[in-house]
């Protein structure tokens, strides 16, 4: 949710303009928050599910979404230019490696309340969505009912 507004990775008129601001929230952590959600997702869903094929499918999306996330810094450079590269000069590929650096303050990292309101609730209706599909319960919904 951080990452719908103010980004510069969007395909809009005003890219280059979001590139020269401050990062900020999720920016702060990283230029991709995006495609690292869908990592962790990868992630949480493989240790969660190691059946083979559920470990197919976190590996393909892990892959997709990290490796893709690189390609996108290369096009974003061609199609930018140096407004591209001034945002990837002040943003981390990896989360939260500027905070470890130093080189960010960890006060940047704090998301902007649409990011924390829009997530949970996201969160909430994703999660209920998981088990009232007929998935595995999922977030509070498993503790519960």
């Amino acid at each position: 949710m951080g990452s719908l507004i103010g980004n510069p990775a969007l395909p809009a008129p005003g890219a280059a303009f979001a590139a020269q601001k401050a990062p900020r929230g999720v920016f702060a952590i990283t230029r991709h928050p995006m495609m690292w959600g869908f990592a962790l997702w990868a992630l949480a869903h493989a240790l969660v599910m190691p059946t083979p094929g559920q470990l197919v499918l976190s590996a393909a999306i892990a892959f997709l979404a990290l490796v893709g996330s690189a390609g996108q810094d290369v096009k974003k450079a061609r199609l930018m230019g140096d407004a591209w590269r001034h945002w990837a000069a002040r943003t981390s590929f990896v989360p939260f490696a500027r905070q470890v650096a130093g080189v960010t303050p960890w006060g940047d990292a704090i998301p902007r309340g649409h990011a924390l309101a829009g997530g949970f609730v996201l969160w909430l209706a994703a999660t209920w969505a998981h088990g009232a599909l007929g998935f595995m319960a999922a977030g509070i919904w498993r503790w519960i009912g």
